[in-house]
């Protein structure tokens, strides 16, 4: 969240050394590869910690953003059939849709779900709309600042 994100990816790198199979390292690696615009590598470790995590929600939703933002919209799209087939039988938090919708560029969309995870009271949702890097390009948007005035976290 402090945006440190060479001194980020040495610690996760660290942890995925000590250990290998512990897929919230993949996963928050694959946040701070993204966030600095090295897609490659963060759609590998997303696909690591979906594959060590056995397709959580959570890994798929930011999967399928880095696939939208490299381009791969099929891919993207692909994903979010198979969250919303998911949500049918069981509980898929918001922000999965949301990380995707906003990697394709549907921030209406994405906002949306990002509405709908501060009414389901999604903890990651709600504990990363005020500082999330991946946010920031919605942080302008009328819609997200109200939100943010939603959740009393400012502007």
């Amino acid at each position: 969240m402090s945006r440190e994100y060479d001194l980020a990816i040495a610690q996760y790198l660290r942890v995925i050394e000590l250990d290998p199979d512990y897929y919230p390292a993949h996963w928050l690696l694959s946040l701070t590869y993204a966030e600095k615009g090295q897609l490659d590598q963060a759609i590998a470790a997303a696909e690591k910690s979906s594959e060590l995590s056995e397709r959580i929600s959570a890994a798929l939703g930011f999967l399928g953003r880095y696939y939208a933002m490299a381009g791969r919209a099929a891919e993207a799209r692909q994903l979010l059939e198979e969250l919303e087939a998911r949500r049918r039988v069981t509980y898929v938090p918001p922000f999965s849709f949301a990380a995707i919708d906003c990697g394709l560029g549907e921030l209406d969309k994405g906002l949306e779900w990002m509405a709908r995870g501060i009414e389901e009271r999604d903890p990651v949702n709600v504990c990363a709309l005020k500082s999330e890097p991946a946010y920031d390009a919605l942080r302008s948007h009328a819609t997200y600042q109200a939100l943010l005035r939603k959740m009393n976290l400012g502007t």
